[in-house]
């Protein structure tokens, strides 16, 4: 079902494709039948929203219509600033405010103070101590634009020799890494400036250091208790430790490994992982975080809506088309909660 109120509005009367897209990106039903369910709906909302029918006009003037090519690009859009927050929000949703945008327009967050007020020690005969007040601070976040371009492959999608799922996932995936990839890196970039102590351990994993840290977070937070999250690697190191004196039993029949629910009351969360460009992993193997996200977020991001352009096939050398997507966002850390970070050296 349909939850975004942009794409309902685009839709309008017929919500077939968008509803087969967001079910096969989102709920990730990506059996064969449904891409293929998808492509048909996707050629038969082309259709509606252009006006053009591919049955009365031969396949390289359907193609090359101004109507068919606008409503391709319009339904890709549309469909595509629907899917994003919903395949990315999941991920980094625990560490990081995630809002949208009008292209070329800014957010400002409001960030409260993170300190406590002082208190004094009264002399019974004072009217008043040194006066205090604390004042929410402004952050500006200007999404910074991106760019893709893709060459021949929406032409053979528009011809039918490919699957608008195949051209989709790949787009979709490349900017859900590179955006996955700014936001991790705006928190460690935060995290790592923190001065080295209680909130900021390297070194082996020590148990003791990490409950210790989740005290201080939870302390500086007014009481909210804290959560231990990181990657799947990473928190494999957070398993007990024999040498402490723990010990774990496992089904023989049913064996596996997976994190701890908590550690000492405090929650344990993996945080999905993903990739950049080079195939490496975004999220480290040897840092775990230690967040309260109902404090505040420790990041806060902005996405803008996309904007495309493309060519016609017969304006390049070699016959084919360029699809640029352009893309907008930014991270930065600024947040009223306390966080901490223990970076792993073994």
């Amino acid at each position: 079902m349909l939850t975004n109120k942009e794409l309902i509005m685009f839709a309008g009367e017929n919500t077939d494709f968008y509803e087969a897209a967001m079910s096969y990106f989102c709920d990730k039903k990506q059996g064969s039948e449904n891409k293929a369910l998808m492509n048909e709906a996707w050629f038969a909302e082309v259709e509606r929203k252009s006006g053009v029918s591919r049955q009365d006009n031969a396949i390289d003037a359907w193609i090359a219509h101004p109507a068919t090519r606008w409503a391709a690009f319009a339904i890709i859009d549309a469909t595509i600033n629907a899917i994003i927050p919903e395949v990315i929000l999941p991920q980094f949703g625990i560490f990081a405010d995630f809002r949208t945008a009008g292209f070329g327009d800014v957010v400002k967050f409001k960030v409260m103070p993170r300190s406590f007020y002082t208190v004094s020690l009264g002399g019974q005969g004072e009217r008043t101590t040194f006066r205090q007040k604390k004042s929410a601070s402004d952050v500006v976040v200007a999404p910074i634009e991106h760019i893709i371009t893709i060459y021949s492959d929406l032409y053979r999608v528009l011809a039918g020799k490919e699957n608008i799922a195949d051209f989709m996932s790949l787009l979709l995936v490349s900017v859900e890494s590179e955006m996955y990839k700014d936001a991790v890196g705006a928190l460690n970039t935060g995290l790592s400036a923190i001065p080295t102590g209680a909130l900021n351990v390297e070194g082996a994993m020590d148990m003791t250091a990490l409950v210790e840290m989740a005290e201080l977070v939870q302390a500086k937070n007014a009481g909210v208790k804290p959560y231990i999250i990181g990657s799947a690697a990473a928190l494999m190191k957070v398993l007990p430790d024999s040498a402490l004196g723990y010990r774990m039993n496992v089904d023989g029949a049913k064996g596996s490994i997976d994190v701890l629910q908590n550690v000492i009351d405090f929650p344990v969360m993996r945080l999905n992982n993903a990739v950049d460009a080079s195939g490496k992993l975004v999220l480290p193997s040897n840092k775990v975080y230690v967040v309260s996200p109902s404090v505040d977020k420790l990041v806060k991001g902005v996405m803008s809506v996309s904007m495309t352009n493309t060519n016609q096939h017969f304006d390049n050398a070699d016959l084919t088309s360029n699809f640029t997507y352009r893309k907008a966002w930014d991270f930065v850390m600024a947040s009223a909660a306390t966080a901490g970070v223990y970076t792993i050296t073994d």
